[in-house]
């Protein structure tokens, strides 16, 4: 049990309430009102600064990123007509002269054959070492950034093995 924030916690109440009713009572109504929210708004900013921990509810401490996209980042999770998982570009994020050609607004309705206009690498939970290293390298190799696995210019993702 974390004493220290008890402590902060009953003293804020007491400093919050003290003030608020002094003011109150005293007749200046707004002024407590406005010093009642500018505590709790400084209270709370270094009560979240202060008693950040491994147990609190609202600090994260598991890998990062918690989970890995599909697709790499701003592409779209697409399963072809032969049921093959891919990922296209249809805001055309990798039109700087990268591999992957992007999706006009008639490849939406009709997929295109080209493909080069296809990432063929999809991200699946569980994968090995390898396979994860093959996805950044194609991701790289296509000019690519992929939330967890690469950065654009080196991979970023662990394994646990």
């Amino acid at each position: 049990m974390d004493y220290s924030l008890i402590a902060y916690i009953l003293i804020t109440v007491v400093i919050i309430l003290t003030t608020f009713s002094k003011l109150s009572n005293s007749g200046r109504y707004w002024a407590a009102i406005m010093t009642l929210v500018l505590f709790i708004l400084i209270f709370v900013f270094y009560g979240l600064r202060w008693f950040r921990d491994t147990k609190s509810i609202y600090s994260y401490s598991g890998a990062w990123p918690p989970i890995i996209n599909m697709c790499p980042d701003y592409l779209v999770y697409y399963k072809t007509a032969n049921k093959m998982d891919t990922c296209v570009d249809l805001i055309g994020v990798n039109g700087s002269g990268g591999a992957l050609k992007s999706w006009s607004k008639e490849d939406v309705n009709n997929p295109p054959q080209d493909p080069a206009k296809y990432f063929p690498y999809v991200y699946t939970p569980g994968m090995s070492g390898d396979k994860l290293r093959e996805l950044c390298n194609a991701a790289m190799q296509y000019g690519l950034t992929w939330e967890g696995i690469t950065n654009g210019e080196s991979c970023t993702f662990t394994t646990s093995s």
